[in-house]
């Protein structure tokens, strides 16, 4: 095949061609070096011009330094010269090289800083196999490469093919992507070679680019679209050249082909987002309008038109001024000029009158601008939040209201944060505490609490339950002393239902606690006068039998003052027994009376519930063998020690047992049954009572723990038994509860928190 190569004259011999250079940096120094070396062979190029803006860049200095013809900082100079061939751009810059392109004669041909450096790296690399070959081999080698690796450098399919529609050449790019090598596909109709990105020729032949080419002498391109073996579909960008000789005479085509799918794809992508975004404008809740510089909408969606209550056609060419009132028209304007005048987006709200109705708008705007960076247009959002700020209004007055509330209220009313320091501190905790809110904001909570120990354990049972009722706590005023507070401590929580801290509500009981003091004097006298009355008909039985066989005993002796007679040796045997018997059971009443007088100056916090109750019982006894009680008894002998004063526990039991006895007597007269369990009940010591007397009526449950709420006749109870044993359970973080069904009878469940022994203490008394 002959070789087509413009530059060669003759089948051996390459002319020297006549070159000059735009660019004069190191590349241009280092290319003239070589040139000057004379190490590129027939193929040195006569290097007749350099020219750079700087007059020092070393490829300057060094071209007037070996003589070259003509060195200049206008590039324009260069492009006069006689007979010149070639141009070599070595600036790097796209503009330059675009330029050059532009203005270079016709005939004169460009080879850029890519194809530049592309030959000068081609060149290092061969260096080691040029030294091996010849001269003239080396040379050629030198060009082939060069032009190769510029030819399959390119990303694009390139196929030559001559004036026949022969292939004479194609770059590695078109051979990989169909899986051919140069010699199979080379001296073959471009026709019959298979082309993936391209697709199988099979277009009319106007619509070929080759005769296209051919025909117009000119560069064609076109948009393919054809279908791959997959059957998916694929879009091929195909630009063709033709090539031509010295003369200008048309020798073949270059053609460049690129798979443009992608491309496609996503302009179809984009296509496919823009009417989802017109689907979104249409769709949206809020009003979405462009207005140009004049003040004229130019879009409107269904939302705006609704808010303006007119259709797209009546609101799209008009102004505000045309269509709604001219106080809201003013305010539209303004802030169109804002973001006109800025550039920058803003975000406001305004109360406009529409459609003769009073608006509250959120509205952002924002520029639109043009590929220049020109504002064109204003884009407003704006949104109807007329019935949020009437909402936000109610809740204002709401929280206004419950503030209030708070402030006037005589209750402590004190919130802390989730690192349980102080956030709020109304008036009267301010009035119970003697503190300012000033003077407590942000403090610990405990620092409110007598014992800090005991704010710890309140705040770790409301992260586990949820709240605490009712708690008895001491609480420190600001001067030291201490005010009793029945106290519910409950979660925080914000709008979203996050815990954000804890909120406590006490209530000053220190009078409640008097009052409730002398009634509970009052209830253990009277306790006590019951003890004492059974205690003393229990002491005197036993005495009444020794007064009987004692009086016995000394007739007997009286009659026999030696006692000889064995009949009254015998009768003395049998009855001083007796005594002592009787003597001994007097004085283990007597020794339990005296137990249980002693504890009421006790003052411990630990106590044995099964151990109480077995002292406790034996009072009992003859109220339950007269009233005909059956007692039924199942005590858990390892039970742990609870917490709890000895003498309230007593109390507790006192009324409780007291209350079954009575309930047990008034109905059954023919006897009953009392049953008392203790066990552990979720960790805790419970003592159950329960009887089978009639049960309490529904109406009176809820209020069973009321003070001088009772069940009994009129006269016979006061009805604080009962709310004394719950301010007793409560005061030591317990439960008391009731399960009642009227005739079958009621039990009472004493719920206590078990005693746990401090190690350190322990400890101590063990090295003590």
């Amino acid at each position: 095949m002959a070789d087509t190569n413009p530059l060669v004259t003759s089948a051996s011999k390459p002319r020297q061609l006549s070159a000059a250079i735009v660019g004069g940096g190191q590349g241009c120094k280092s290319f003239l070096q070589m040139m000057q070396n004379d190490r590129v062979g027939p193929w040195r190029l006569n290097i007749r011009g350099v020219a750079d803006i700087h007059p020092n860049a070393p490829g300057i200095l060094y071209a007037k330094e070996i003589g070259v013809e003509l060195v200049t900082n206008d590039y324009n100079e260069l492009l006069k010269l006689p007979d010149l061939d070639l141009i070599i751009e070595l600036t790097g810059k796209k503009e330059v090289r675009d330029q050059l392109e532009k203005e270079r004669p016709q005939g004169m041909r460009l080879i850029d800083h890519f194809g530049a450096s592309l030959f000068w790296e081609l060149y290092t690399a061969q260096q080691a196999i040029i030294q091996q070959r010849t001269e003239m081999r080396e040379r050629v080698e030198v060009e082939r490469e060069w032009f190769s690796q510029i030819f399959d450098s390119i990303p694009d399919e390139i196929v030559v093919v001559d004036t026949d529609m022969i292939i004479l050449d194609a770059n590695s790019i078109f051979l990989k992507n169909n899986h051919h090598d140069i010699e199979s596909i080379r001296g073959q109709h471009c026709y019959d070679v298979e082309q993936a990105i391209r697709g199988d020729c099979q277009v009319a032949v106007e619509n070929c680019p080759f005769h296209r080419v051919i025909q117009s002498g000119e560069m064609v391109s076109l948009v393919r679209k054809h279908f791959d073996k997959n059957g998916h579909t694929r879009y091929a960008a195909i630009v063709a050249a033709p090539l031509r000789d010295r003369d200008g005479t048309i020798q073949g085509m270059i053609e460049s082909t690129r798979d443009i799918t992608d491309r496609i794809r996503a302009e179809e992508k984009l296509k496919e987002t823009e009417i989802q975004l017109q689907q979104f404008m249409e769709m949206a809740p809020i009003a979405a309008y462009i207005k140009n510089q004049q003040g004229n909408y130019i879009e409107v969606n269904p939302a705006m038109c609704r808010l303006f209550n007119r259709t797209k056609q009546e609101i799209l060419g008009h102004t505000p001024f045309e269509i709604v009132n001219r106080e809201a028209a003013e305010s539209f304007r303004e802030s169109d000029r804002k973001v006109l005048k800025t550039g920058q987006p803003i975000a406001f709200e305004e109360e406009v009158i529409l459609n003769n109705r009073r608006v509250f708008l959120s509205t952002t705007k924002y520029p639109v601008m043009d590929a220049d960076g020109h504002i064109r247009a204003v884009c407003g959002l704006s949104r109807d939040v007329t019935d949020l700020k009437a909402a936000e209004q109610e809740l204002k007055r709401t929280r206004d209201y419950l503030q209030n509330i708070v402030n006037n209220s005589p209750v402590i009313i004190i919130t802390s944060d989730m690192d349980d320091r102080l956030v709020s501190f109304n008036p009267g905790a301010e009035e119970s505490l003697g503190y300012s809110f000033e003077e407590v904001v942000h403090r610990p909570a405990s620092d409110m609490y007598q014992n800090p120990l005991e704010r710890e354990r309140l705040v770790r049972r409301v992260r586990t339950e949820g709240s605490v009722r009712d708690c008895e706590v001491q609480l420190l005023r600001k001067d030291g002393s201490t005010l009793p507070v029945s106290l519910t401590l409950s979660q925080l929580k914000d709008s979203e239902g996050n815990i954000v801290g804890t909120v406590g509500m006490g209530k000053d009981i220190s009078r409640r606690k008097l009052l409730l003091g002398q009634v509970m004097q009052s209830e253990r006298l009277a306790a006590l006068g019951r003890l004492a009355s059974g205690v003393a008909h229990e002491i005197n039985n036993p005495l009444a039998v020794i007064s009987e066989i004692t009086g016995y005993l000394l007739e007997l002796l009286e009659a026999d003052p030696q006692a000889t007679d064995a009949e009254t040796i015998k009768e003395l045997h049998e009855g001083l027994p007796k005594i002592i018997k009787h003597v001994k059971r007097t004085r283990g009443i007597t020794h339990r009376l005296l137990s249980f007088a002693r504890k009421q100056d006790a003052n411990e916090e630990v106590a044995d519930v099964n151990l109480i109750l077995d002292e406790m019982l034996p009072f009992w006894e003859k109220k339950f063998h007269l009233g005909g009680i059956k007692l039924h008894l199942s005590f858990d002998r390892s039970l742990p020690k609870v917490k709890i004063e000895l003498l309230q526990l007593e109390e507790l039991f006192i009324n409780i047992i007291n209350n079954a006895i009575q309930a047990i007597e008034e109905t059954n007269k023919g006897g009953g049954n009392l049953w008392i369990e203790t066990t552990m009940l979720d960790g805790k010591v419970a003592v159950k009572i329960r009887d089978d007397g009639p049960g309490i009526p529904e109406n009176l449950r809820d209020k069973l723990f009321d003070p001088f709420v009772t069940t009994k006749a009129p006269g016979v109870g006061t009805g604080l038994g009962l709310s004394i044993c719950y301010g007793i359970v409560k005061r030591y973080d317990g439960e008391i509860l009731v399960d009642s069904q009227l005739g079958k009878g009621t039990e009472f469940t004493v719920v206590l928190q078990v005693y746990k022994e401090n190690p350190k203490t322990n400890d101590e008394s063990a090295a003590s």
